[in-house]
């Protein structure tokens, strides 16, 4: 039976003085997000701040809810106050320039791949990009090229992604202008940055990094994308800081065309863009810079010993660095491979017995974002749920290494494959189709297959073997 969780010891604002105020109930939206937030869990997911109070006060939002005004500054002329955050968030995460985003990292990414590669053109892809890269495929018809990294075992997530594969993946496609990865992945896997900023450079290609989880890198002691040679990165800043949903920001290096970067997140971001987000923005960086830098430095130890205690505790086996030596120091991925259950079950009794959310789960393994919002509390349901569930658990031959994802075969251009006229099938009426949408777990977000690729029979087995529960439709081109 489950336990009866001790009541939350954080602070909450007043909702009952808000329902009172109020002179109407038919806000399902405010409710539901109202229920969650007065009642007691443990969040291991983003946003980063974890609805904690880290500046002491709950801001009205409304009140600082302005537009472009006298003093506010117009974020896509890139003057006034929005302006002067823009140069302190440069300067602190290595950059010679950064621009605030308000459509999160969807937003950056669209804009560095129509700065860098432009209509038409092509890119050289990690396999882990998010969708997000899809769809900027098929609104400006860049042609994908990919590269994959090997899998690491037994929690059969990518690894390191080898210099031999993106140079040689370099020469069969001279006409590529860009390579994007994705640094960190979903599960905590860090690329060797500086050794393909090197081979880029050899080749006169720039280097693009989906950054969207490392924001909080500097607060621990670890370099941004930019001080480790890349030209452009987008960093969430909503995932791991104390930032309002969809903050994030991009950043350049010295030799990227600054303009047009600019003009691109306008082009793809909203006239009317959030100052209360971009105010958070501006806060989540001057609170890492300062007090912040500790508790973020606490929060990587206190991932580092719940990887221990999970490994010498539970069951369950912790991805750490003797599997893979650069890990972000604030994610913990707990693999269930070995015992019977599965990554989603995990996570489903977590939160139903333990009210502790984790980030995402899958087929084997589950994950969880550590903050420096993260009490002694939450951090101490987590290990108890993790070894109480373990102790339930029996343990099972350990499965067979996981099969990569079949390489596909290009047989239209992702904007072709999109605009085409489309229908939905079940996977198993899929094979020999072309897919229209990316199929797209969510999280991660890393499309399995992306518009204009043949689904063949591989395809469909291991989307039923891994993915079957999520994934029950798929969208195809209609001939």
């Amino acid at each position: 039976m489950p336990r009866r969780k001790q009541p939350s010891q954080r602070a909450q604002p007043n909702f009952r003085q808000i329902n009172r105020l109020l002179p109407f109930t038919n806000a399902p939206l405010f409710h539901a997000l109202q229920l969650l937030a007065t009642g007691d869990s443990a969040r291991f997911h983003m946003p980063g701040h974890k609805g904690e109070p880290l500046f002491n006060t709950y801001a009205e939002i409304f009140a600082i809810d302005f537009t472009e005004t006298y003093g506010t500054g117009n974020l896509y002329l890139g003057d006034g106050p929005i302006r002067d955050a823009e140069v302190a968030a440069a300067l602190y995460f290595g950059a010679s320039d950064c621009f605030f985003l308000t459509g999160g990292s969807t937003q950056g990414i669209l804009a560095m791949l129509a700065a860098a590669v432009g209509k038409g053109g092509s890119v050289l892809l990690d396999r882990e990009c998010h969708k997000s890269v899809c769809h900027a495929c098929a609104l400006l018809d860049i042609t994908p090229y990919f590269v994959s990294a090997p899998l690491i075992e037994p929690f059969a997530v990518s690894g390191e992604l080898p210099k031999e594969t993106v140079e040689r993946a370099l020469i069969d496609h001279p006409d590529v202008q860009a390579v994007l990865v994705t640094s960190p992945t979903y599960y905590g896997v860090r690329r060797a940055l500086p050794e393909l900023a090197d081979l880029c450079r050899a080749f006169g290609k720039r280097l693009l990094v989906d950054a969207a989880h490392g924001a909080h890198f500097p607060a621990v002691g670890l370099p941004a994308p930019i001080a480790e040679g890349a030209d452009m990165a987008v960093l969430s800043m909503h995932k791991t800081l104390p930032c309002l949903g969809q903050g994030a920001v991009v950043l350049c290096g010295a030799d990227a065309d600054r303009r047009a970067l600019r003009e691109y997140t306008a082009l793809f971001g909203t006239s009317s863009p959030s100052y209360p987000i971009m105010a958070s923005i501006d806060l989540a960086r001057a609170y890492t810079e300062g007090p912040g830098r500790d508790t973020y430095r606490r929060a990587a130890e206190a991932c580092g010993e719940l990887r221990e205690y999970v490994g010498r505790r539970t069951g369950f086996t912790p991805l750490t660095e003797e599997a893979f030596p650069a890990l972000d120091p604030c994610r913990l991925t707990v693999c269930t491979a070995g015992t019977d259950i599965t990554g989603h079950q995990l996570a489903d009794m977590l939160w139903s017995e333990y009210g502790v959310a984790c980030e995402m789960a899958d087929d084997r393994n589950a994950v969880f974002i550590l903050t420096g919002a993260d009490t002694a509390v939450s951090l101490h349901r987590l290990r108890r749920g993790l070894r109480r569930i373990s102790n339930r658990r029996h343990e099972t031959l350990a499965p067979p290494p996981a099969a990569p994802f079949p390489p596909a075969e290009r047989v239209m251009t992702v904007r072709e494959a999109w605009f085409s006229h489309t229908g939905r099938v079940e996977p198993a009426a899929a094979e020999g189709l072309i897919c229209a949408r990316p199929v797209t777990p969510y999280p991660p977000g890393v499309p399995l297959l992306w518009p204009g690729e043949k689904i063949t029979r591989a395809h469909i087995e291991l989307i039923r073997e891994r993915w079957y529960n999520e994934i029950g439709e798929i969208t195809v081109v209609i001939s």
